[in-house]
Order: C-alpha cells, then structure tokens, then sequence
C-alpha cells in the first residue's frame, strides 16, 4: 500500500499561506495585535445593559440546540441577538454597526488580521495537540470536519460550505461579539469580556482539542468588533478563516478508499 502524501497544490498552497502570515506578523502584526487585544482603559467597548436572566435563559437555549439541532444554531443567534437588543431598547443596526461598513478597507483588514492571527492559532492548535497526545486522551476530528473530507460531489459541499462560510459567520458574530461581548464588557472591563466570550465561543463548538485556539480566535474576533464598531468586519475575518480551512481541507485530504 503506497503512503499518502499531500498532493503538490496542498504543499503549494501551505507554503504561501506560511510566507504571507510570518511576514504579516512580521510587518504589522505586533500592532495589530496589541489593538486587538489590549485595549487601553479609556477606548470606548459597545454595551448590552440587561439583566441576567435573559442571557442566562439565550445561552441555556443556544447550548442546547448546539447539542441537539447544530445545524439551527446560528439562526437561533440571530433571533436572540435582535430581542435582545431591542429588548435593552436599543437598534440592532446600530449596535451592531451595520451601516458603518467600508468594503475595501474592512475587507483588507479582516485579510491581513487573519494572516496575523494564522501563526498563534496554528501555535496554539499544535500545543493543544500534543498536551492531547502526551496525556493519551482522544484525538478526534470534528463530526462535520469527517463529513466535509468524505463529501466529494457538489450536492453535499455546497451546502457545507455555504453554511461554514455565511450562515454560522453570521450567527456566530451575531451572539458571540454582537450581544455576549457588549452584555459581558457593561460589567467588567473590556479585556476580560473578549476573553470569557472567546472562551464561550471554542466551548459552543463541543471539540475540546480546538478549544484554547478557537477562544484565542474567538477573543481576536470581539476586539475587531470593539476596534472597528461594526461586526461585519468580523462576519469577514470569521468567514475567511473558515474559506481558508475548508481550502486547506480540500488540498490535502488523502483520497477515499
């Protein structure tokens, strides 16, 4: 039996993708990371001001239908984040910065914030890894990543990748930045509500090995948000960095049996 080895494009691909994020990071990406992650005292953080029963009640709601109905989660999201705003009185498009969107200079900034974040995040995946493997525990891929690698004709990837590209973006951004972010940065100071968002955002996902890179990724995804004032620069961010892992995906994944 001849040993799988990833396919040129793959390798190709991999390589350019390192290139870019290492001189991302290199150029730019210290400052940009400071930005994203420590906000200075005085930066004004979007604030959801309700009570918390209300949340209690959407996570409880948003939890178990990750557990049960994932594929209805990010509809659920969104239909919470809107009551939940208009029930703090306010605008969803405002709070949420609809109106305050630059397609070029949004675009160019989720892109270069995901070149910086690739290398901590694949850092950060590695590391988990191992302490996986060293600690003899299960390392086991996704349900939806194992469907994604078997899916080879359009009827099965399209909806896939439309859902993995829009529609959890959307959802996710929505609940996670748009209302658990600003409920959480009301009441404590704006670093700590980016992290313990983060850390709900990787703990949603049910997959303890991308947990501590998915709540760095998650915390990233609330300072754009906190940065910017408006979530589809991180609706943008998050959706690359789903294209970017279903591209890898596709390269590399060996051939079915």
């Amino acid at each position: 039996m001849t040993p799988w080895s990833p396919p040129l494009p793959a390798l190709v691909y991999a390589a350019l993708l390192l290139t870019l994020a290492m001189a991302s990071l290199c150029f730019g990406g210290i400052p940009r990371l400071r930005i994203l992650f420590l906000p200075t005292p005085s930066a004004p953080a979007p604030t959801l001001n309700l009570s918390l029963a209300p949340l209690l009640f959407a996570a409880t709601a948003l939890g178990l239908t990750a557990w049960l109905f994932p594929s209805l989660l990010p509809g659920l999201a969104i239909t919470i984040g809107l009551l939940l705003s208009i029930l703090d009185g306010k605008k969803p498009a405002e709070q949420w910065g609809i109106f305050r969107f630059h397609p070029v200079s949004d675009t160019r900034f989720s892109l270069h914030s995901l070149l910086v974040l690739f290398l901590p995040i694949l850092f950060l995946l590695l590391l988990s890894s191992g302490l996986f493997f060293l600690l003899g525990l299960p390392l086991e891929p996704q349900p939806a990543m194992v469907r994604f690698l078997q899916a080879r004709d359009t009827e099965t990837l399209l909806p896939f990748l439309t859902y993995a590209l829009v529609i959890a973006p959307i959802g996710e951004e929505v609940f996670f930045r748009g209302t658990l972010f600003p409920w959480l940065a009301y009441r404590m100071p704006a670093i700590q509500a980016q992290w313990i968002s983060g850390l709900a955002f990787g703990a949603v996902h049910m997959h303890a090995p991308t947990l501590i890179p998915l709540t760095f990724f998650g915390a990233a995804l609330a300072g754009l948000y906190r940065t910017k004032n408006s979530l589809l620069p991180s609706i943008l961010l998050h959706s690359f960095f789903n294209a970017n892992t279903c591209i890898l995906i596709l390269l590399a994944r060996p051939p079915l049996p």
